[in-house]
């Protein structure tokens, strides 16, 4: 009977090396406080690989399904929520149409132009959901903004309380708790 060997060891090894030590040994906190340490580089303008995929900082951020060799499936002027109804509606369609060609006939060819269908149905879906993206970064950042506002005149306004209430009495200090942001105003 053969005898089984144990495992080789096996070992942790990083995607990537380590930076090499003279680089980042130069960002030290005092050499960026007295500017000292090296600037980055500039960003990269013209084509460029990235993952062996070819790219241009001119291109579009998102391209058109066209670019893609597929089928735009919606005009050019167009409500995208609308579109967006509409193809989802063919999609469970054309997922039911799918359905029943397999119950009825796994080997039939419809079988293989039915997943084409929903394969370009799916893109085209998708092409419309990354459109809303610049539009959800912008309403994002407005949602946060707003958030940061509040924030701050609400810390105004309970500066202020304060400062009337210590102003108003000189008996008065305020405490504040070990490990904790919250103030209490004490009789002093």
């Amino acid at each position: 009977m053969a005898q089984q060997q144990a495992p080789a060891e096996e070992r942790v090894v990083a995607s990537f090396p380590d930076p090499p030590a003279s680089l980042y040994k130069l960002y030290t906190d005092e050499n960026v406080r007295s500017g000292a340490a090296p600037k980055p580089p500039p960003p990269a303008k013209g084509k460029y690989y990235m993952f062996g995929c070819p790219f241009d900082t001119e291109d579009a951020m998102i391209r058109p399904v066209e670019e893609q060799g597929l089928e735009r499936l919606y005009p050019d002027n167009y409500d995208r929520k609308a579109e967006l109804k509409k193809l989802n509606r063919s999609i469970l369609i054309c997922f039911l149409e799918l359905l029943d060609i397999l119950i009825n006939n796994p080997a039939s060819p419809a079988r293989e132009q039915k997943i084409k269908d929903l394969s370009v149905l799916f893109i085209n879906m998708h092409h419309l959901i990354n459109e809303f993206r610049p539009h959800q970064a912008r309403e994002t950042l407005c949602v946060i903004m707003e958030r940061q506002r509040k924030q701050r005149e609400d810390m105004i306004i309970q500066v202020q309380r304060y400062y009337t209430i210590t102003t108003a009495s000189n008996t008065l200090k305020v405490v504040a708790f070990p490990g904790s942001s919250v103030l209490k105003i004490c009789k002093g």
